[in-house]
């Protein structure tokens, strides 16, 4: 974007120095697109512009790694290839075991269990207990003690033989415990991958890649659905283990892998990594070109820093963005609980949410992509916003028609488009500051989780299903609140531009003193 004339940014279409000031004394930044050489050209000897081609053109238009300089063509296209591929396949098991009891409830396990109090939200509420507790002394020791390619597959492994343990449990107390745990490992995963992501890409590049990371939950909950389908139709019975606990098993078996596919596809960050995928010449490209968008190399986060992070005024703003346009589309969690009651089959019940999960998937793509190429974050943002409003609005009223209310609950799934445009522009607004940028998403999901234990068992009893009697009604109240958020962080984005910090797609450009 355009300087304001009250400080030095330089457009990022002009990457001229400027005659008035040396290389010595100079405050000033010149910014350099994501896509350019690292190595500076001279206007006299200028670089040959990249050649293109129409599909080059045509897939640029939504990917930003196949246009542009060769060098960082090649290196954001390994950086996919390894980390960010990984990052999905992570967060599609953290989600699959996330998220499997649901299905696993409508498809006999309530019955086998005797589960017809609010046990579905208990099963909820030790699962969120289990993150909270673990998700800040995982980023210290992410930091600290043991490196994330590590840690993290170290959490997935010990996660998944939990959640095959599932398949054994006899009664609720048994799969609170387990739930717990399960939260307890997973509290590294979402956080841990958001900040990898920050460490690793550009302001242009993070937000449409944090959206299709996370929309491998919704490809979770599609792929859970239909092999839960599945097992309840062919395994069973199958040695005596009925069809819900079967998906617990399927769940573990196709986890272990991945996890432990992390250990070498995890390159930690540009400063520490130690991957083998990555030459020398890799390395040092890197640590050039993340330290030319301001990030240095990563902090130990310490108590003291995590004090410091939270006395900051800057966490605060995001939080309230992101926790409440979170919360504003939980809807879509009960969605399966009103087909059951209104005479689904139970393939049905487990089949007809992923066509939400499929409306999930492309809204974040395509708002990710519009978020990235055109920076109007806040807009994207609102246009998210009002669509859940007309959701919850739907569902608060509730006696309509049964067609709206199918309508309504499948609008409240474009409201997973909004999180991802909210990290990314937290990260792009605080990524000098390493504990800062680690703690965003992990303090995040603590808010969420919390709010979470709340949410079920107040607002959405589930021997009140399928019809709540103020749940819908406090969404819209949050959606308020996470409107609020959106434009606090544009008013801090423009505070910032004024004092002349801005991270744009190259450095953090600091203003004349």
């Amino acid at each position: 974007m355009a300087a304001s004339p009250s400080n030095s940014v330089v457009d990022d279409t002009d990457t001229s120095p400027s005659p008035s000031k040396s290389s010595a004394t100079s405050h000033a930044v010149t910014e350099v697109d994501s896509d350019s050489a690292l190595s500076p050209v001279s206007a006299d000897h200028p670089a040959p512009p990249p050649k293109s081609t129409w599909w080059r053109w045509l897939v640029g238009l939504v990917w930003d790694s196949v246009e542009g300089d060769a060098r960082n063509r090649r290196y954001v296209q390994k950086l996919d290839l390894f980390l960010f591929t990984y990052i999905c396949f992570g967060y599609f098991i953290k989600y699959l075991d996330q998220q499997n009891y649901s299905n696993a409830f409508v498809s006999g396990m309530q019955a086998d269990l005797q589960l017809y109090g609010n046990e579905r939200n208990w099963i909820v509420t030790w699962f969120s207990v289990g993150i909270m507790v673990g998700t800040i002394p995982s980023q210290m020791i992410q930091l600290e003690y043991v490196r994330p390619s590590i840690w993290i597959p170290a959490c997935e492994i010990a996660w998944s033989v939990l959640v095959m343990a599932m398949a054994a449990v006899k009664d609720v107390r048994q799969l609170y415990v387990l739930r717990f745990f399960v939260g307890l490992f997973e509290a590294c995963s979402f956080p841990g991958y958001a900040a990898l992501l920050g460490g690793w890409y550009g302001p242009r590049e993070l937000t449409k890649r944090v959206a299709i990371f996370e929309q491998c939950s919704a490809i979770a909950s599609m792929f859970s659905g239909y092999i839960q389908a599945g097992l309840y139709t062919s395994m069973n019975g199958v040695h005596g283990l009925a069809g819900w606990r079967w998906l617990f098993v399927m769940d573990g078996v196709i986890s272990i892998p991945i996890a432990v596919w992390g250990f070498f596809a995890i390159p930690d960050l540009p400063h520490t990594t130690r991957a083998f995928y990555w030459t020398a010449d890799d390395r040092a490209y890197g640590v050039q070109r993340i330290e030319r968008i301001g990030r240095g190399a990563p902090q130990r986060l310490t108590w003291s820093g995590v004090r410091r992070v939270y006395a900051d005024w800057r966490l605060w703003v995001f939080l309230l963005a992101y926790t409440f346009v979170a919360m504003a589309g939980q809807g879509t969690n009960y969605f399966n609980l009103w087909l059951k009651a209104v005479g689904y089959s139970v393939v049905q019940v487990n089949v007809l949410p992923t066509a939400g999960n499929a409306v999930s998937i492309v809204a974040a793509f395509v708002f990710g992509i519009v978020a990235d190429r055109t920076g109007r974050r806040r807009e994207a943002l609102l246009v998210v916003l009002l669509v859940l409003f007309v959701s919850n609005l739907l569902l608060s009223i509730w006696h309509i028609p049964h067609g709206a209310i199918m309508a309504a609950n499948y609008l409240a799934y474009i409201g997973s488009a909004a999180q991802p445009i909210v990290i990314g522009w937290g990260n792009e607004l605080n990524g000098h500051d390493s504990n800062l940028r680690q703690l965003l998403v992990a303090t995040g999901n603590i808010f969420t989780y919390a709010l979470q234990i709340f949410i079920p068992v107040v607002l959405f009893p589930t021997q009140h299903a399928p019809h709540y009697k103020y749940g819908y009604q406090i969404l819209i109240l949050f959606g308020g609140l996470g409107t609020i958020g959106t434009f606090l962080l544009q008013w801090q984005q423009d505070r910032q531009r004024r004092q002349g910090t801005v991270e744009q797609d190259a450095v953090v450009v600091e203003a004349e003193a």
